[in-house]
Formats: structure tokens, C-alpha cells, sequence
């Protein structure tokens, strides 16, 4: 039998096991990557783009953290673009349109140019745990891989097959490998298992589809970028376009008389599909009056000859996808590249973790992807990232990191996860988070650059050009505070011709900012600590002026649930001793085992009066410890 050494073993080289070990391996520890493949490294099986509302903030926070995505998403963009600047600065998110073949090519280069990481193509057959401590994992070839830590990043991998009408067959995503090992191994230790279903639209040949009607939908004409270090920015004239069409009546007829040949309406489907990123025939179940919907053409790679068809989703069989493709404008003389196919995985109850991503029934094994229920490239790549960090802190005997829901979306998304549970595929939402205002696509250096830090995946040169980058936003507001503009003021006279506002008197720079129809970009020439920053400091001078009343009492807010979250709770309090609690909190709190006060009442079926006797409790059994 032979062995191998590591200190991390990664099962997984999608979005966030390229995280995971990343992570681990510039934190000093050697590190093996596992994937059934070597070539395939954070592949996109499905929509060809980072980012989105929410998501969009995830990645400036992975970012932030010291991760890759975010610089990976910038070298490879065909397009960038800020979604929903038209509304408030709290649901502000960057969206790319990735060269997905480049993409992976990047992280591959990352994984294989990473001191520590070793990349080992295999399948995993089982876990290697004695007395429910995790210290390795049994390759296909009887290589046995023993590490400090595992981290499972399966995706949608585990046990996977895929549906096609009355179709089904085992495979793992294009027809790729699957694993059952892990799933077992899973169940032999009682761990509880969720069965889900996600799906990918078909790719169609470019030069089969005529977009002469269609709607082009460009990106913004701005210098954006989701990363921190990332100063190139492709002009809007050299980034790719992508279309916008509607369905027909057709298109709708087609599903409504075939509905029961797919896979979701015959029978064939037992398990979960997300609630956001639906099925095309579940929109018509769901919406039976819309007549017709928003479906989005978009190029994958500046070196392949297909679109991804946005929005088209099914799980129809062959036959019927054909109709269903001809039936849109433009596409009556199409040739389908790769069909739609629905697919099936096993997830695990992520109400089974700790808040530090670790199982709480087998040490030292983390789990991070859509094997926690979750949707999207970009919620895998912020978890892998934390459970890549997190594994290293456990070995290293420190504190983990845990992100508060006030600090970053990865909070919310963890809490969630842990709390709250999962019954279909997770998806972040701006609605998720009940402190967004200060959750912003402009201020992820700002909340989290300093942990990235201390944890050792920001470099001294980053963090001091961080330092200066935030001094510039404070000197800034200063200046703002104390330069001043008269109603004759040539700022006043364009900001009245622009129709942006009318000075009756003296206004501060500061004051201007406040009223809501400025542009802060009218500042520029007459504020001197105004020029020559990035657009991100630029929107943080601009809503911390604006909405600084709102701010303030958000953080205060915070403050105040901040002191819930330090009355911890002992790990071995015995629930069943706690008078009063109502059954259903009870059995949620011995499930979850929360770490405080704070994360038990966010715990779903527990309620202010259950945490009022869990205080109570507290204080008298545990008041001298």
C-alpha cells in the first residue's frame, strides 16, 4: 500500500477547491489538490460569467481575503458591466462575461505554479477516518493520501447523473466522471444526505443564428475591475457584446404540450432545483400568463464558436429542445453545439457544520461548494476560501476565521447556511442581508482587507498600498468638508445647467455631495484630493456622505448585536436541562450546537422567548466560568 504525506488534502478542483488549496498552500502547508481531471480546473459547465447581485460583492471580498477569483475574473473578461446603478448603492454589483476556456487555463496555471500545492489527477473511493477524526482520503489506485485536514469541494460531482427527458444516466457534469465513494463514506458516518438538481441551457453554433433583431446589450463604459490589484481595464470598444430576445408564443405552446416528456414533470425528477436559476419549463408552470420571457445570448470564449443560451435552462428531451430552440427569433436555422440536460448530485444537511465550515460530528473535515447545498461559482470560490483558511487554523491550533453577517456577504452566507439549513439550491440575494448598506460592491477592502492581512494571504506591499488607498478616501472627506462653493462658483453654474442642483447659497464640497442628484464626478476639477482616485473610492466618499445618517445608525445597530454574538455558549451544555424551551428549539439547538447567544437566534424555529431562558439558564448554572 502506498502512502502520501500532506498537512491539506483538497477533493475537488472546481471554483472552490481551487480556493481551498490555494489558501492552504500559501499559508505554508503542503497541499494536494485531487480532481478526476488535470486539465479541468474551475471549469464553468454552466453560465460563462462572474459575478451578478451579491455575487459580485462575494468576489471583491474573496478578493479582499487574499483569494483568486477576483483577478482571475479580471485577466479573462470578454465584457464588464455594473448591474443596477440606476438603484441604491447597497444592490450595486460588478458582472463579467468570462472567457471560460481562459479561466481555467488561468487557475490551472495558479495551481501548478503554487509552492506547497501538488495536483493529483484520480478519483477519491472513500474518506479515511478512525474514532470520527478525518486524516485522509483512499484514491482509485490504493494510494492512500493522509493529511492533518480534508476539505470536500465535490461540487456537482457526488454520485451525479443526468436527465434528459426520460433519459437518465450516471455522469458527472458534459458527460464527464462521477464518484460514489465519498456519498457512502458519508453515510457510514450518519451523516445526513439532500438530493439536488441544477441544469445548463444547450450551446448553439454561432454562425447558425441570425441577431440582426436582437437587442444588444454592451457592458459599462467605466474603468471596473473586481480586483484590488488589478490597473488594466479593456475600453468598452474592444469588449464583447452580448444580445438580448424573447421568447414566442410558440416557444410557450411547445413546453405547454410536451410538458410531460420533461424530466422535472414526468416523474423522472425526485430531487431540489434552485428556486433562481429555474428550468425554461418551470418559468411557464410558475408564470402561466407571462407569455413571453428574457432569454440572453452570450459568447463563452473568444476561442470557441458557440453561445450560451442565458435563461433557457431545461431538461427536455432532445426532440423537444430542437423545437424549443427554432421556436426563438433568430434561431430558426440553428445547429446545437451541446443540448440542455438537467443534473442530479448529493449535497450534504450543512445544519451539520460549524460556523468554521467543519463538520461537527468528524473532526478535521471541512466541506465547502455545493456539497453544502449552495448555487454559483462565485458562493464555492467565497466558501472554499474560508475552508481553506480555516483548515490551517485548526491545525495551527488558532482562533478560526468567522465573518459576522454585518462584515461581509460570506457571513451571511455561512450563517445561513449553518442556521437556517437548506431545502433546494442556495442562492445569495442582496435580500439575504439585513445590513447591505454597509455590505457594498465599493468597500470590501475596507471591511476585510485587515483579516486577509493578519492571516497571511495579503502580501506587506498590498496592505501598505491598502493604507494609503483608505487614507486617500479620509483625506478626501476633509478636504470636502472645508473647501466651499458660492451660488456664482463655476461648479455652481454647471451643476445648474446640468440640472444636478442650484446653489442659493454657500455650500461646503461636503454639502454638495449630500444633495441626491450631484455626481461627485463634478467635483473632480475643483477638489484636488478628488483626482486621480479609483472609481471604488469614489462611490465610498460618495455614500458615506450621503447616507451618513443611515450609516451611522446601521452601525450602531450593529454594536448592539455585536455584544450577542460574544456571550458564547459551552460546548457541552446539555439542552435537555435548559427549563422552558419550546421542542422545536430545543431539537434545532443540540443540531446546530451554537458558538453564542447571537448565532442561536438566528436559528430557525428558535424564538426570542426560547433565547430569554437560554440566558437565564446561563446565568445561573455557568455564572462563575
Amino acid at each position: 500500500m502506498k502512502i502520501q504525506n500532506y498537512e491539506v488534502v483538497v477533493v475537488g478542483g472546481g471554483h472552490a477547491g481551487v480556493e481551498a488549496a490555494l489558501a492552504s498552500a500559501r499559508l505554508g502547508k503542503k497541499t494536494a489538490l485531487i480532481n478526476l481531471y488535470e486539465d479541468k480546473i474551475a471549469a464553468m459547465p454552466c453560465n460563462p460569467s462572474v459575478g451578478g447581485p451579491a455575487k459580485g460583492i462575494v468576489v471583491r471580498e474573496i478578493d479582499a481575503l487574499g483569494g483568486e477569483m477576483a483577478k482571475a475574473a479580471d485577466a479573462t473578461a470578454l465584457q464588464t458591466k455594473l448591474l443596477n446603478s440606476s438603484r441604491g448603492p447597497g444592490v450595486w454589483a460588478l458582472r463579467v462575461q468570462s472567457d471560460k476556456i481562459e479561466y481555467s487555463k488561468y487557475m490551472q496555471r495558479a495551481v501548478k505554479n503554487q509552492k506547497n500545492l501538488d495536483l493529483i489527477a484520480n478519483t477519491v473511493t472513500s474518506l479515511l477516518i478512525k474514532n470520527r477524526v478525518a486524516y485522509g482520503v483512499l484514491l482509485a489506485d490504493g494510494t492512500e493520501i493522509h493529511a492533518k485536514a480534508v476539505v470536500l469541494t465535490t461540487g456537482t460531482y457526488l454520485k451525479s447523473e443526468i436527465l434528459k427527458g426520460v433519459e437518465r444516466y450516471e455522469s458527472g457534469p458534459n458527460d464527464e466522471k462521477t464518484t460514489n465513494g465519498i456519498s457512502e463514506s458519508l453515510k457510514e458516518l450518519g451523516i445526513s444526505l439532500l438530493r439536488f438538481k441544477t441544469g445548463t441551457p444547450a450551446r448553439v453554433y454561432i454562425d447558425s443564428v441570425d441577431l440582426s433583431k436582437a437587442i444588444k446589450e454592451p457592458g459599462t463604459d467605466a474603468p471596473l475591475a473586481f480586483s484590488f490589484s488589478t490597473k488594466e481595464y479593456t475600453p468598452i470598444e474592444k469588449q464583447e457584446l452580448c444580445y438580448l430576445i424573447h421568447t414566442t408564443e410558440e416557444t410557450k405552446k411547445i413546453i405547454e404540450e410536451n410538458l410531460h416528456k420533461s424530466a422535472m414533470y414526468s416523474g423522472n425528477v425526485e430531487s431540489i432545483g434552485p428556486r433562481y436559476c429555474p428550468s425554461f419549463e418551470d418559468k411557464i408552470v410558475r408564470f402561466p400568463h407571462k407569455e413571453t420571457h428574457q432569454i440572453f445570448i452570450e459568447p463563452e470564449s473568444l476561442s470557441d464558436d458557440a453561445w450560451y443560451i442565458q435563461g433557457f435552462s431545461t431538461s427536455m428531451p432532445i426532440e423537444v429542445q430542437e423545437l424549443m430552440l427554432k421556436s426563438l427569433p433568430g434561431f430558426e436555422n440553428m445547429r446545437v453545439k451541446n443540448w440542455a440536460y438537467a443534473i442530479e448530485y448529493d449535497c450534504i444537511d450543512p445544519m451539520q457544520l460549524m460556523p468554521n465550515l467543519e463538520l461537527d460530528s468528524v473532526a478535521n473535515l471541512f466541506t465547502a461548494g455545493q456539497i453544502n447545498g449552495t448555487s454559483g461559482y462565485e458562493e464555492a470560490a467565497g466558501q472554499g476560501l474560508l475552508a481553506g483558511i480555516n483548515a490551517v487554523r485548526k491545525i495551527d491550533n488558532k482562533e478560526p476565521l468567522i465573518l459576522r453577517r454585518d462584515e461581509a456577504y460570506l457571513g451571511v452566507l455561512v450563517d445561513d447556511l449553518i442556521n437556517k439549513g437548506v431545502w433546494e439550491p442556495y442562492r445569495l440575494l442582496t435580500s439575504r442581508a439585513e445590513h447591505r448598506l454597509l455590505l457594498r460592491n465599493d468597500n470590501a477592502e475596507i471591511r476585510l482587507k485587515e483579516y486577509g492581512y493578519k492571516i497571511g494571504l495579503i502580501s506587506e506591499a498590498e496592505w501598505l498600498e491598502y493604507q494609503e488607498y483608505n487614507d486617500q478616501i479620509g483625506n478626501a472627506i476633509s478636504e470636502l468638508k472645508e473647501v466651499r462653493f458660492t451660488p456664482k462658483s463655476e461648479l455652481a453654474q454647471i451643476l445648474d445647467q446640468k440640472g444636478q442642483a442650484t446653489l442659493t447659497h454657500g455650500y461646503s464640497g461636503y454639502e454638495i455631495i449630500k444633495i441626491p442628484t450631484v455626481d461627485i464626478n463634478e467635483l473632480i476639477p475643483f477638489v484636488p484630493g478628488l483626482q486621480n482616485l479609483r472609481i471604488n473610492q469614489l462611490q465610498s466618499i460618495a455614500i458615506e456622505i450621503r447616507f451618513e445618517g443611515y450609516v451611522k445608525k446601521e452601525r450602531e445597530l450593529v454594536a448592539k448585536l455585536t455584544k450577542l454574538e460574544k456571550k458564547k455558549i459551552p460546548f457541552d451544555i446539555d439542552y435537555n436541562k435548559v427549563a422552558n424551551l419550546a421542542s422545536e428549539a430545543r431539537q434545532k439547538l443540540i443540531k446546530v450546537k451554537p458558538l453564542n447567544i447571537g448565532q442561536a437566534s438566528r436559528i430557525t424555529g428558535v424564538n426570542p422567548a426560547d433565547i430569554q431562558m437560554l440566558l437565564f439558564y446561563l446565568k445561573n448554572e455557568y455564572a462563575n466560568q
